[in-house]
């Protein structure tokens, strides 16, 4: 037996997908405390500079989604080698692999 256990067979859907599920719940949360956030450091700076605050503008949205993209490829690229490491590791020792 590897590093984890095989994964069962007779196993139900929410089973075998709820890490993903539970991740995806996750990402949700995030990017709605990070509109939140965002919009609220956005219009500090806007303020704090002396500028006309429009709510919601179509300025803020640009801004927000540069920054928000930029720490989601870095955190992609973090998991893809995390998964990718894993499953060489995992399978490196499995009957499969020989």
């Amino acid at each position: 037996m590897g590093l984890f256990p095989e994964a069962r067979k007779d196993s139900n859907w929410f089973y075998r997908h709820s890490l993903s599920l539970v991740l995806a719940i996750l990402l949700f949360l995030q990017t709605a405390y990070a509109v939140w956030a965002g919009h609220r450091v956005w219009v500090d700076e806007l303020l704090a500079h002396g500028h006309e605050v429009h709510d919601w503008s179509t300025d803020f949205w640009i801004w927000w989604s540069f920054h928000y993209n930029v720490a989601l490829v870095a955190d992609t690229f973090g998991v893809i080698l995390i998964v990718l490491l894993t499953k060489y590791l995992y399978e490196q020792g499995s009957t499969s692999s020989k």
